[in-house]
């Protein structure tokens, strides 16, 4: 083949002109610099390919460690006092808490699942712990850093309005992330969150999980029905899911209780009006 015979130097090529030279020079020249052209426009390609997805992660990766993991500034802890309600001392109270469960300074994915299993045992934690994570980890870097727990731990308290809590509740559903939520999604995450809530409450499955779950399922599909019927959408933005949710007691109990009015009682009260519609 081609490249196995041994290349052999021309002697008369070492003689060439001072002009012939300049033509070689400057057709090298030439050569290097479309190479060098074309070698960027690959690279470019490359980097919104697989390569763009290492880079970024590689960029995540570097944000994560490069966080200030052992104190506060005093700026930051003003901000969070602002941010979620809490007062100084509660705000670095959290912190030391935090840093005494996580001394690298954030938890990730696997860790704030395991938070769940251990909390609720008896539940499928771990699909419900997957598309909460997803709300608190609002920089999508895989982890959930001591201001996003702070701020999401803020959000879900029973303080805080259901306008509020829907608006964050928002995400957990947008699976993925795009803004916009679809049927598909509604249906995938309220089938795992009443299972969740009925487990943690002591209900057994039953007949009346699985009329629960279908209620719940009808309820979510209505609100995509009634913000458009001529056709139906199969998209909700943020601010239609908050007003189709806040129309909807039984919907609004679930998502973003506000009393400890229990999820089958609020059923019970709205069941006739689900049925029959």
């Amino acid at each position: 083949m081609a490249w196995n015979s041994s290349p052999t130097l021309n002697l008369q090529q070492i003689n060439r002109s001072h002009s012939n030279s300049s033509i070689s020079s400057k057709e090298t020249d030439n050569s290097v610099r479309t190479a060098s052209t074309i070698a960027s426009t690959t690279s470019s390609q490359r980097r919104s390919g697989i390569l763009g997805k290492i880079e970024t992660g590689f960029r995540s990766v570097f944000r994560r460690f490069s966080r200030s993991r052992t104190s506060l500034t005093e700026m930051e802890t003003q901000i969070l006092t602002t941010m979620t309600g809490y007062n100084r001392e509660e705000v670095l109270k959290w912190h030391e808490k935090f840093l005494n469960d996580y001394p690298n300074g954030y938890m990730t994915r696997k860790q704030f699942i395991l938070i769940y299993k251990s909390l609720f045992p008896k539940n499928d934690a771990e699909r419900f712990a997957r598309h909460i994570f997803r709300a608190f980890d609002v920089d999508k870097s895989n982890t959930i850093d001591f201001h996003e727990f702070l701020i999401g731990l803020s959000i879900t308290s029973t303080s805080n309005s259901t306008k509020i809590k829907l608006e964050w509740t928002f995400n957990v559903f947008d699976i993925d992330g795009n803004g916009l939520l679809t049927r598909r999604e509604s249906l995938e995450v309220i089938d795992v969150i009443v299972r969740f809530y009925l487990t943690s409450q002591g209900d057994t499955q039953n007949s009346n999980t699985e009329r629960l779950i279908y209620l719940a399922k009808k309820s979510m599909m209505k609100i995509f029905d009634n913000i458009s019927n001529n056709p139906p959408t199969d998209n909700l933005t943020k601010s239609q899911f908050v007003e189709g949710c806040l129309k909807d007691e039984f919907i609004s109990q679930l998502l973003a209780p506000t009393t400890s009015t229990s999820l089958t009682t609020t059923h019970d009260t709205h069941k006739s009006c689900l049925t029959n519609s």
